[in-house]
């Protein structure tokens, strides 16, 4: 099953370039890096097992749980109770022993075996040597241990995992969550996001866990902190996701707490693996407070993420509503240029839309002198031409164009247009000064016959009959070669008639 989150932001040309680099970073570590761990921990456990070293501190443990202390462990002590637990029934006892983060600090700094035992010099020589073993492992080195703090651990836990399924499961969440914060918050603070949500999540697990040497990995506390801010800003809102089973594909709306949930199933999943995969909550829930966090207070600051972040289905209305109010709000401050931008992006998406047309024209007209203004004008004329009832709007753009314009510069075809529909809406004598000034300035513009004809009709509409055969005379004498001369002369013969 694949699932992917869409964002109004994200395209090919602008990939979430840091959720993918994350993403690839923890794939190589654990395929290239991690990929010599298991041959390592194999021959490590083997020797633990085989050189006695297994037998001996479980002994050690069973008289520390017992007593509190470890009391005469001696070699004959240690073969006898080799010889009580089988090979198998040391692994749970081992288990129990590596988990005890208090004991396995005592026992690393010699108080549990101490110098003073007779077995000391052996158990020191075969667990220095173990440790050696254990200790070239990937994990070991850039882990990060609550007993022994470092910025190496702290920051390499965060790209190193467990095994295949922490790792799938870790960037499958990472993916889905990254893409839109992303978008949304910008890469750096993104990237920032991600690796002070790591960091906080081993702060909290090495307070509580202080002297366990065993070493947290996983890239899970850094992704809870980024599921915390998504829960924060996204949480109630609908996200459009594509997913895929098989051959079936298809798009959906889920409320963003529906990925929450996801996650919190994944983590129990981790947890149901066994024994060996106990999921690190500590750590979760440090990244995901610290994420949580991080999410109000940029909320508190910005306030909510614009609708585009989000895509929210096949119509974009909902999307161009919220930038014209946006837009507007923008006028009303006097940030005009802020407007513009905005009514730019509503007019990429849908470039016939009256009130960005109507709203950049008049944002434009403050300033007539710009060349913004002439384009501004001529979009909304050619706009407001396809609608005869929006005739004395139209009528009143012109006009105002035309006093405002230092020169106007509406190219000939649009003027063209202009004079049929004044003429073919009422407005037959603003469709003749427009006209009179095409015949005199662009006499020969293929489009000239057909414009004189539709004044022509027009006083004929009106019972200006001087008029119209005026026009049908200049139509035959200056393009007698044009298709509309032939319909001159049959208009003229109507009206002699």
């Amino acid at each position: 099953m694949v699932i992917i989150p869409l964002s109004g932001r994200m395209s090919l040309r602008n990939p979430p370039v840091a959720t993918l680099a994350i993403i690839l970073v923890n794939c190589a570590v654990f395929f290239f890096f991690q990929s010599s761990d298991t041959a390592i921990y194999r021959k490590a456990q083997d020797y633990y097992l085989n050189s006695g070293l297994a037998a001996l501190e479980v002994a050690a443990y069973e008289q520390y749980r017992e007593f509190g202390a470890v009391v005469g462990l001696t070699a004959a002590e240690v073969d006898a109770s080799s010889t009580v637990h089988a090979r198998d029934e040391l692994f749970p006892l081992m288990t129990d022993m590596q988990g005890d983060g208090e004991f396995m600090a005592r026992l690393q700094d010699d108080r549990v075996i101490t110098p003073e035992m007779e077995i000391y010099a052996s158990w020191r020589e075969k667990r220095s040597h173990f440790d050696g073993i254990l200790g070239s492992t990937t994990v070991m080195r850039y882990g990060f241990r609550p007993a022994d703090w470092s910025v190496k651990g702290a920051f390499g836990h965060m790209f190193l995992h467990g095994g295949f399924m922490h790792l799938l499961g870790n960037m499958v969440f990472l993916w889905l969550v990254g893409c839109i914060l992303e978008m949304a918050w910008g890469r750096m603070l993104f990237l920032g996001l991600y690796i002070a949500g790591g960091l906080c999540a081993v702060a909290l697990f090495g307070i509580v866990y202080h002297t366990s040497m065993i070493p947290l990995v996983g890239a899970s506390g850094a992704i809870a902190a980024l599921m915390g801010a998504y829960a924060v800003l996204y949480g109630r809102r609908r996200i459009k996701v594509f997913y895929s089973l098989g051959f079936y594909f298809n798009y959906t709306m889920v409320p963003g707490l529906v990925i929450l949930a996801l996650w919190i199933g994944n983590e129990v999943f981790q947890l149901l693996l066994g024994p060996e995969n106990r999921v690190a909550y500590m750590a979760h829930i440090g990244g995901l407070g610290s994420g949580a966090l991080m999410g109000l207070v940029r909320l508190k600051i910005r306030g909510e993420d614009p609708e585009e972040v989000l895509e929210q289905g096949d119509d974009p209305g909902k999307k161009t509503a919220s930038l014209l109010n946006e837009a507007l709000k923008r006028v009303e401050k006097l940030d005009t240029e802020g407007a513009r931008d905005l009514l730019q992006q509503v007019l990429q998406i849908d470039p016939n839309n009256r009130t960005a047309l109507t709203q950049m024209y008049h944002l434009d007209k403050i300033d007539p002198g710009r060349g913004e203004f002439h384009d501004s004008a001529r979009r909304l004329l050619m706009h407001l031409t396809d609608d005869r009832q929006a005739h004395r709007e139209t009528l009143a753009v012109y006009r105002e164009y035309i006093q405002k314009a230092s020169g106007p510069k509406l190219p000939s075809s649009l003027l063209f247009t202009v004079s049929s529909y004044f003429a073919a809406t009422g407005h037959l004598e603003e469709a003749e000064r427009i006209m009179g000034y095409l015949l005199k300035k662009k006499p020969d513009l293929a489009k000239m016959p057909e414009g004189l004809l539709h004044i022509a009709r027009a006083c004929m509409k009106d019972g200006l009959k001087g008029k119209a055969r005026n026009y049908l005379q200049v139509i035959c004498m200056r393009y007698p070669l044009s298709g509309e001369c032939l319909v001159a002369r049959r208009l003229l013969d109507d009206l002699d008639d």
